[in-house]
């Protein structure tokens, strides 16, 4: 009967396994590319500056050497779940991919292999960032590193989950990957940072929990060994950063949210 019941398991399973493989495979090589990308943005951006520009000086600690970087970090994650899970799902209607895929599986196994193989992706390019930055850091400052580069590396991998359930609810909507990019990339950059000016304008005491921004800045701040007593708020009342608890309470709501929403449209949609 035990048998029997693990046989069933790893036959529902099975699928998804499969799927998770084949994405692997299909995006390996997207993957190499970016991660080449990222060590030459960081090392042009954080180490070959550093030592070729006299007028740039080395940030005075580790903590203000990562948070000096994070400007290209969410930059390359943008970039990086806007190409990896653009496709996620409107690659399999435009390429009609799906008829022949799903009559082996259903569709929540299909989207459950192809999600998490993106996400392994993604977090690994955000791994040779954050790799790559500790070795520079290890450059300028020697050892030890501080303990707070894992509290955010910890964060980045929840941003990216949030960002990765975005760009799938997207995916389910739009009719190709390209349209996908556009409005993820175009939201993040460009339209959230004038939302985010305009309602601080008209409420400055809100904190701006709907902004993706200003929650991601927790990424910075968490790397500061006195996080827990800095000033959450500017001397004109701009908000910073949200707490740990919020950061952690709202990347999960919007991860889940955009995540289930994105899974029934697809549920829906015809090929």
């Amino acid at each position: 009967m035990k048998m029997q019941s693990i046989n069933n398991v790893h036959v529902k399973i099975k699928p998804i396994f499969h799927t998770f493989s084949f994405e692997i495979k299909l995006q390996m090589k997207k993957f190499l590319i970016f991660s080449v990308v990222t060590i030459l943005l960081i090392t042009l951006n954080s180490y070959l500056s550093y030592i070729t520009i006299f007028s740039r000086t080395i940030p005075p600690s580790q903590a203000h050497f990562y948070e000096s970087g994070n400007s290209t970090l969410i930059l390359i994650i943008v970039l990086a779940i806007s190409f990896f899970f653009g496709g996620v799902i409107c690659s399999e209607f435009k390429n009609k991919t799906g008829m022949v895929i799903l009559p082996l599986t259903n569709r929540f196994k299909l989207l459950i292999g192809k999600y998490f193989a993106n996400l392994v992706f993604v977090i690994g390019i955000a791994a040779v960032y954050y790799l790559t930055m500790a070795l520079f850091a290890y450059n300028f400052y020697g050892g030890p590193l501080i303990k707070n580069l894992v509290y955010s590396f910890g964060f980045t991998i929840l941003c990216i989950l949030t960002l990765g359930s975005i760009a799938t609810f997207l995916s389910s909507i739009m009719p190709s990957q390209i349209s996908v990019i556009v409005i993820l990339i175009g939201y993040v950059i460009i339209l959230e940072p004038i939302l985010s000016f305009v309602i601080w304008g008209i409420n400055s005491e809100l904190e701006p929990l709907y902004s993706l921004s200003y929650i991601f800045n927790i990424i910075n701040y968490v790397l500061y060994p006195n996080f827990s007593t800095l000033d959450r708020r500017e001397f004109d009342g701009r908000w910073i950063y949200p707490s740990i608890e919020v950061a952690l309470t709202f990347l999960s709501i919007y991860t889940v949210i955009f995540f289930i929403f994105g899974f029934l449209l697809f549920k829906r949609r015809e090929f």
